[in-house]
């Protein structure tokens, strides 16, 4: 059931960061009830991620129960136009499904990596679209037991929604979203439109968490950056991207603090320049 002190540089897009104790890839929202159960009953953390695609690991890992929620759970369906999904389903296959049964809603996540799951807990969004107003509806594990919200029962702001707000320890295991009929041709131009943009401007050449800090209010991030002469700033194997400066790419051998000093480098200077204090958008989480 359980892999001892798995390295999670291996399930994280950045390639770096230390050992979960427990890991485990769970097949159904029951085995995830299981797993969280047994994790209340010995008192030990758990700890859920998806694909890794936002994620920074610290370079001593994660204690206790480390929780994939990945391809081992990630099937989906159409019915009229909701679209019901595993947590592990990937937007771009669920864009692209979408597609296959002409209903728009999701176009602006073709290009966003990672799964439905982690993409409802943080409200994940591009190019002027969200997750948070197509949910339709939720199912979660909590307490050890699997439970269901109505879309009116979720709620969500920018990167942020009721599951961080207040139900920290739920673990989402499906989606409902509510999409809307449309035309095949216009949906199709619309997700090419968004997939060059992406191309365009994002270094997907070199591997990276996407977006390193949250947009605050009035300003975007990688002109700011730019703007303080971060563009190409290294720290060992991590440095800011000439490519787009809101990203840090991973150059080599680097290791989860080369990182973790970029960003606090990041933030001291536009801090003291702009007087704006940057906050991470990735995830960071475990022990130096």
């Amino acid at each position: 059931m359980f892999i001892e002190n798995f390295p999670l540089s291996k399930v994280t897009s950045l390639g770096v960061g230390g050992p979960a104790d427990l890991f485990i890839q769970p097949k159904s929202a029951e085995e995830v009830a299981k797993t969280q159960r047994f994790a209340l009953e010995r008192n030990l953390p758990l700890t859920v991620i998806g694909y890794g695609t936002n994620l920074l690991v610290r370079d001593g890992g994660i204690r206790g129960v480390v929780v994939q929620i990945a391809d081992s759970l990630a099937s989906a369906q159409v019915r009229g136009t909701s679209l019901t999904a595993q947590a592990g389903c990937l937007l771009g296959s669920l864009a692209k499904l979408a597609l296959h049964h002409s209903l728009t809603g999701l176009e602006f996540a073709v290009g966003i990596p990672g799964g439905i799951g982690g993409a409802t807990f943080m409200n994940a969004g591009a190019y002027g679209g969200e997750i948070g107003p197509l949910v339709a509806g939720i199912e979660f594990v909590q307490d050890g037991k699997v439970q269901r919200w109505k879309g009116e029962e979720f709620y969500f702001a920018y990167r942020s929604s009721r599951l961080q707000e207040e139900a920290k320890d739920a673990i989402v295991t499906g989606v409902e979203l509510k999409l809307a009929p449309g035309a095949k041709p216009t949906i199709l131009e619309a997700m090419n439109d968004f997939q060059e943009q992406r191309r365009s401007k994002q270094p997907l050449e070199y591997p990276s968490a996407g977006s390193t800090f949250k947009r605050p209010p009035g300003h975007y991030v990688g002109p700011l950056i730019e703007q303080a002469g971060l563009k190409g700033l290294r720290i060992g194997g991590a440095e800011v991207s000439t490519k787009h400066a809101g990203f840090i790419v991973k150059k080599g051998e680097a290791s989860s603090r080369d990182f973790l000093n970029l960003i606090t480098k990041i933030q001291e200077i536009i801090l003291q320049d702009f007087g704006i204090a940057l906050e991470p958008e990735i995830r960071i989480l475990g022990e130096d």
